[in-house]
């Protein structure tokens, strides 16, 4: 589980690092604009599709219906192919459908009006598409994954920045920024939305190779009776379900945060909408995607094979680990984001110091739910291993409900530029309280979590992480006293860096957290700092 970590946490950096880059030249092409706006909900929606598609149904049903298969003699082949043909399938139909009410969805779910809205529309007749791509992507991953197949799933999104960073490239040197959404042509349209669909076909057909290398082999089948695919349906509708839920919660949140932008006024205090609430996502999800689903998903499949075994201890064990290996790491990062969002901010997306407000709020206030953020996706896992649908929609309805209300609360109720600050404390405290409920109830069906070292451990992470924190913070403000010039930004973000780093390790070896040992022993004994 080590090694399938490390690998996917490697392929995770690289691509956020391409991530970074990438986000930094759409910056540079539309700011915190309408035209932002308008290509951000266009570009947005596969996005949505997806998380219905992959992180929920075929999570739910591939890796568990897989892992059961491949036990059979013959490994299960005949009911693979036909559960990937219908997968392959039901993928397509989405697609077209998505693609052809793209108008509606995107008029349905934002607050765009005039060339913003008929930018966004023609964005989402390409985009769209991307649903099929980002489809096939999560099929073959997987698979991949049923087959202990981790890098490649991990290591393809990398491919797909540099082509979207090519894209972005070549439109800074034909039409430089591009702020007002009237003045795009046919050419700046396909340029950064045909691009951006090019890179998601990339993404997809990357994982090929890996996937034949691996022995797999695949012959379209059909005619679903008798396959057993009965049992499987039957944890898609609880999980459809659930995700349409998350889906309509998320519509909301979008048309909230684009109403809040287009009610924005020239005078008055700067105001966060979708794009701005995609950049601070952006970092938030950093710390989140190195760690935290690195580990879970090594594990996921180790959950279900325990779960299909009926080894509850073993499910105690991998829930436990699930619980502390990633609060070593989430907890100082959480901390670091929290004192340095502004130098972060402003090494990776070189925003005025008008548009960068906004963005580093909702990163500080975000930097709170990191954690129980990651604890949330380890909640969706465990139901998926059991095929406890019925719970995964309680646990997902009860976290929508909280960031719908914080949402709209916002909206009709606070000042027009503390509706994002808002909308990422709903996302903070629906994630938190749903991960917190998932523990109570997972440790009674479990007979036990050991908690009270977990909590420890936490107690400890928290106690280093804030000394590490007073230290680096001492540093930004001395810092922050020289300018505000990129090189600064950069050398505060190190000099910070640094000193958290310093005083974390230091308050852990005098506290004597042993899991810090275990993550970074290997690391500090290579450089010679530790023994």
């Amino acid at each position: 589980m080590g090694r399938s970590s490390a690998l996917m946490a490697a392929g995770t950096l690289v691509s956020r690092i391409l991530g970074f880059v990438r986000n930094a030249l759409f910056a540079s092409v539309v700011g915190i604009s309408l035209a932002g706006e308008a290509f951000n909900v266009a570009n947005t929606m596969p996005n949505y599709l997806l998380t219905v598609l992959n992180a929920g149904i075929l999570q739910a049903v591939l890796i568990p219906q897989i892992t059961a298969a491949m036990k059979k003699e013959d490994g299960g082949q005949e009911f693979i192919d036909k559960l990937l043909t219908a997968a392959f399938g039901a993928i397509l139909v989405v697609a077209l459908l998505g693609t052809a009410v793209s108008p509606w969805l995107i008029q349905w779910t934002s607050d765009l009006r005039g060339a913003a809205l008929r930018l966004s529309i023609v964005f989402g007749f390409i985009c769209m598409p991307q649903i099929l791509f980002y489809g096939l992507y999560s099929v073959l991953g997987n698979v991949l994954n049923a087959r202990d197949r981790f890098a490649a799933f991990m290591w393809a999104p990398a491919l797909a920045n540099v082509v979207q960073i090519a894209g972005l490239t070549a439109f800074l040197v034909q039409w430089g920024q591009q702020k007002d959404p009237a003045a795009w042509t046919a050419a700046m349209i396909w340029t950064l939305a045909g691009s951006t669909t090019l890179s998601i076909a990339a993404q997809a057909f990357i994982l090929v190779p890996p996937l034949v290398s691996s022995g797999f082999r695949y012959r379209p089948r059909f005619g679903l009776r008798g396959s057993g695919l009965g049992a499987a349906s039957k944890m898609v509708g609880w999980t459809v379900t659930a995700l349409l839920i998350a889906l309509g919660g998320g519509f909301v949140v979008q048309w909230v945060l684009t109403s809040a932008a287009t009610r924005a006024t020239a005078g008055g205090p700067p105001v966060g909408g979708i794009t701005a609430y995609n950049y601070a996502m952006l970092v938030f999800t950093l710390p989140h995607g190195l760690v935290t689903v690195s580990i879970i998903t090594a594990l996921f499949p180790q959950l279900t094979r325990a779960w299909q075994g009926g080894d509850l201890g073993q499910m105690r064990r991998l829930l436990a680990r699930a619980l502390s290996m990633p609060a070593v790491l989430i907890v100082p990062a959480s901390i670091a984001i929290l004192v340095l969002a502004g130098p972060i901010v402003h090494v990776l997306l070189q925003l005025s110091p008008r548009d960068a407000q906004p963005v580093v709020l909702a990163l500080q206030i975000m930097s709170f739910g990191i954690l129980g953020y990651g604890y949330s996706v380890l909640q969706q896992r465990y139901c998926f291993a059991r095929e406890a649908g019925r719970e995964n929609l309680a646990y997902q309805s009860f976290l929508t409900a909280i960031q719908v209300a914080f949402a709209l609360g916002a909206l009709w109720l606070a000042p027009v530029h503390w509706v994002l600050p808002l909308v990422a404390l709903g996302l903070v405290i629906g994630n938190w309280a749903q991960s917190l409920l998932f523990i109570a109830i997972a440790r009674r069906q479990m007979g036990g979590l050991a908690l009270a070292g977990v909590v420890r451990l936490w107690t400890r992470l928290l106690i280093a992480s804030v000394l590490g924190g007073a230290t680096a913070w001492l540093v930004v403000r001395a810092m922050s006293g020289l300018g505000r010039a990129w090189g600064l930004s950069l050398a505060t973000c190190a000099l910070a860096g640094m000193a958290f780093g310093l005083v974390y390790l230091a308050v852990s070896k005098l506290l004597h957290i042993r899991e810090v040992d275990e993550v970074f022993g290997p690391v500090l004994r290579r450089l010679r700092i530790a023994r």
